[in-house]
């Protein structure tokens, strides 16, 4: 599959028709016009293989399915907490009878508790983001490696490089051809910790000496 974008990339997803490979158009450009190999292409492909080999696309369906729905049921106890907490206070200033008042107390108590345990939900799914972008990550680094594996570690980390050297060229020229070009910026250049537990990808000078490091050892 191919996606119409200048973007050196390429991606694997599953669907119901089976599993698919899919590169941009600015990946192919650059293979045409020799900027990147053909050692190097067949490295980028045996990346997005390993993530089908090893069911990644169906794991990352999975975990964030499963963070979606914690995300939602928080957001309904949330919503429909604060509804029945607000109409039980409501009962229990507006009632002239003792049972009125005791209405609305039960009302506001148990609009409490779905309030409470609406953000509890929340917390329990941020929690969750956190460990399933920690395991996309390590599935990033794991498909790396059946890409050096068909090709070679060295091949694998040269095809990464290239493609962040051409990414970055691709991005600078962009910025370029708008207005105060040197006030912009794509991403923080100094990201926190915080940050880095919400990256879908490990840095990339990380995955390159990881691999030059194996090739060096091999």
């Amino acid at each position: 599959m191919i996606v119409e974008t200048p973007e050196i990339n390429a991606m694997a997803y599953v669907s119901l028709s089976g599993n698919h490979v899919c590169v941009t158009r600015g990946l192919i450009n650059a293979y045409q016009n020799e900027k990147i190999g053909e050692e190097e292409l067949n490295a980028v492909l045996g990346h997005e293989i390993g993530h089908i080999r090893n069911r990644d696309c169906l794991k990352w369906s999975f975990v964030l399915s499963w963070v979606s729905i914690f995300d939602m049921i928080g957001t309904v106890c949330i919503i429909v907490g604060t509804a029945i907490g607000g109409i039980g206070i409501a009962l229990e200033v507006g009632a002239s009878r003792d049972e009125d008042r005791g209405v609305g107390m039960a009302m506001a108590l148990f609009g409490w508790v779905l309030l409470i345990s609406g953000f509890i939900q929340k917390l329990i799914a941020k929690v969750a983001s956190i460990l399933a972008f920690h395991l996309s990550r390590k599935n990033e680094h794991a498909a790396d490696m059946v890409g050096a594996e068909l090709t070679s570690p060295e091949t694998m980390a040269n095809a990464l490089q290239r493609i962040n050297t051409l990414d970055n060229e691709l991005v600078a020229k962009e910025l370029a051809s708008l207005p105060y070009a040197d006030r912009w910026q794509l991403q923080p250049r100094n990201p926190s910790w915080i940050d880095k537990l919400f990256d879908t990808h490990p840095p990339m000078g990380e995955r390159e000496n990881e691999l030059r490091t194996i090739s060096k050892f091999l």
